[in-house]
């Protein structure tokens, strides 16, 4: 599962666990971004995002941590990292989850075509978010969309399965936007995030300045 997770919330941990039990997963990693190209490169340093995950999973067994784009001075590239794993795991069905907006621009990504040779692709309907894939995209969509996880489970990777998550409205940048304004943020992260981003100084007005 892909994401900046600066920081991860609930909405990602809901995502996640739904993802994992409703594909039946042997282990779900979350693996941040280390230096986007797609966006400004305004993320909070890669220490405290790895941190705070490890704190949010510590206590849900089969969700880890793949900290590889984070230990790369490189820009961070899903076709790369999706390389490294399909040579560590070789014979395994793989999914990889992002969410619809991500996957609306997933014919920008670099050698999106080729991802389909490793991954299968688990789209996560998000609120407020429809399926706008341009021409592209769309014409992978038509011969690779499968509706259900079991069509998945026949190969090890080229499919596109969209699977709908229950409504769950929470952003990283509306906890970035309610730290910064000195409001609680306990309905939106794990207490563990909360202190963390607490005793660290996190999203405060004089940090982002």
């Amino acid at each position: 599962m892909g994401g900046m997770f600066d920081p991860v919330h609930n909405g990602h941990l809901n995502i996640a666990l739904g993802t994992q039990q409703r594909l039946q997963l042997d282990r779900l990693a979350l693996l941040p971004c280390g230096m986007p190209v797609h966006r400004a490169n305004n993320l909070t340093p890669a220490v405290h995002r790895l941190a705070m995950l490890h704190l949010a999973l510590q206590d849900y067994a089969g969700l880890v941590v793949d900290d590889r784009e984070c230990l790369e001075p490189a820009p961070s590239y899903a076709f790369n990292s999706l390389q490294a794993i399909r040579r560590e795991n070789p014979d395994a069905v793989l999914y990889y989850l992002l969410g619809q907006d991500a996957f609306n621009k997933f014919q920008t990504w670099y050698h999106w075509r080729e991802i389909f040779g490793l991954t299968h692709i688990v789209v996560a309907a998000r609120p407020g978010t429809t399926a706008e894939p341009g021409a592209e995209l769309s014409g992978e969509l038509r011969t690779r969309k499968v509706e259900s996880a079991e069509e998945m489970k026949q190969s090890t990777c080229g499919k596109i399965f969209t699977l709908e998550m229950p409504k769950l409205d929470i952003s990283s940048t509306m906890v970035r936007e309610r730290v910064s304004r000195h409001e609680s943020i306990d309905d939106l992260v794990p207490t563990s995030v909360a202190d963390y981003i607490e005793t660290n100084g996190l999203y405060t007005a004089e940090k982002n300045a």
